[in-house]
């Protein structure tokens, strides 16, 4: 039988609760007033959130939300105090980032999320290695193979080790590109034939280098490119020239004034997944995962 002190009033309705016995009914509550919180949220005017500033919407106990309707919480006094204090501020968290829209499914969503620490990076790498074994770079991977290795490339990027993907000693040296869903010459395809491609990371000179190579280096083509550094996981990229060479002897070089953003998403002492826009290829985002 329902207690004075386990009635829940939300918008005039009574939802009698017994606290004490069932915590999962709790919860389920909590979600309730989540998503009705959410609705409110929605019809506020639309705007970047800054990280300073605090997400408009409170919870009260016994109060009134400005320019909403009442919602009433009526708890057992025991935990009356602690429970309006951790609400208030679960509330009131502030937004992370300005691109992203508050959201408490997502906030939710969060608690349900698999742990990093629970996760088996060597395996996942190695799932996405032999995926992309014979694909040619993934030039002739078929489309089922993507969405494959996108699953686990998903996975993969919730462990991701590195803070600031961008300016990491970590990504200085060679990388070998492992897989792509681009089919172009970024992917090594030069005609018929698919060669091997490399790239070389100088943090100290600002500089890369993307290395295609045909019949172990007897033809060859180096793009050259430096970037400018947006934020702890986006390159604006700005590429300088381009040089074919044959045997040794250079065949052509142009000047390039293309550029291309890079958005990476995962770096560790020798796996890399990243994600370029630019050039011919401006409304889609292709996936490159390099390996040392």
């Amino acid at each position: 039988p329902a207690t004075p002190h386990s009635d829940v009033a939300l918008h005039r309705s009574t939802v009698s609760m017994p606290w004490r016995t069932n915590p999962n009914q709790i919860l389920k509550i909590l979600v309730v007033t989540a998503v009705y919180l959410e609705s409110v949220v929605a019809t506020l005017p639309t705007g970047s959130l800054s990280r300073n500033k605090e997400v408009p919407t409170t919870c009260n106990t016994g109060g009134r939300h400005r320019g909403s309707r009442v919602m009433t919480l009526s708890l057992p006094t025991n935990i009356r105090r602690r429970r309006t204090q951790s609400t208030s501020m679960l509330l009131r968290a502030p937004a992370t980032k300005a691109s992203s829209p508050f959201s408490f499914n997502n906030l939710f969503s969060s608690f349900l999320a698999p742990s990093s620490s629970n996760i088996d990076v060597e395996s996942l790498k190695d799932s996405i290695r032999r995926a992309a074994k014979g694909t040619q770079n993934g030039v002739q991977a078929s489309k089922e193979k993507r969405l494959q290795i996108a699953e686990i490339v998903r996975e993969l990027e919730i462990a991701n080790p590195t803070r600031r993907l961008t300016s990491s000693s970590v990504l200085d040296g060679e990388w070998k590109l492992l897989f792509t869903t681009n089919d172009g010459s970024s992917a090594g395809k030069f005609g018929p034939f698919v060669g091997d491609v490399a790239q070389n990371i100088d943090l100290e000179k600002e500089e890369y280098l993307n290395i295609v190579s045909l019949g172990n280096g007897i033809f060859k083509g180096t793009l050259s490119a430096t970037w400018d550094n947006l934020s702890s996981s986006t390159w604006k990229v700005k590429f300088k020239n381009i040089r074919l060479e044959l045997l040794g002897f250079s065949l052509q070089e142009k000047e390039l004034k293309a550029v291309g953003t890079w958005r990476m998403t995962y770096l560790d002492d020798d796996f890399r997944i990243l994600y370029a826009m630019g050039g011919k290829n401006q409304e889609q985002e292709n996936i490159y995962i390099l390996t040392k």
